[in-house]
């Protein structure tokens, strides 16, 4: 009886790291250097947010895990762009990659925003602005979270692009 309940679990698993052992060196670097410049904007933005009954290290901590989300963010979006613009979109001029990739993370930002701050105050996945966050007057988004959706993603590329990483 217990076996049925794990076998379904283990294939998710191998599937799981079979996809992630195709990644390409361009998708590690994509995550891994998005993801430690996320981590420095999260830290830099925390006088921002309300702390609630959160010890620094438990912030720290927060900060940390959505760092990782906002490169698996990062990840998608190189990865939707490649879907229009070929392997090489990131080597390329053409426009519309770079659309998608800036523009899916932008939505996301968007959406995830909408979404933590309606949620209510003790929730996990929840927080609130201090006053010190600049809003958008007509729909009240907070203006720093977007401006880094243009930011982070801009310094994950030239980051990638510096690691001299060839096309894959």
């Amino acid at each position: 009886m217990q076996e049925v309940e794990i076998r379904p679990l283990a294939i998710c698993w191998r599937r799981f790291f079979g996809r992630t052992c195709n990644m390409t060196r361009t998708h590690w670097l994509i995550l891994i250097c998005g993801s430690l410049i996320a981590f420095v904007w999260e830290i830099f933005q925390m006088p921002f947010f309300e702390p609630g009954d959160l010890e620094p290290f438990e912030r720290t901590i927060r900060c940390g895990i959505a760092s990782l989300g906002d490169g698996v963010i990062l990840l998608t979006a190189y990865s939707l762009a490649g879907l229009r613009g070929g392997h090489a979109w990131l080597w390329q001029a053409a426009k519309m990659p770079y659309a998608i990739y800036f523009g899916f993370g932008l939505v996301v930002a968007i959406a995830v925003e909408m979404i933590a701050t309606s949620l209510p105050a003790n929730s996990f996945l929840s927080w609130r602005y201090s006053e010190l966050m600049p809003q958008e007057p007509v729909t009240g988004l907070a203006l720093i979270p977007i401006a880094m959706w243009t930011i982070v993603p801009a310094l994950t590329i030239l980051l990638v692009r510096f690691a001299r990483a060839e096309p894959d």
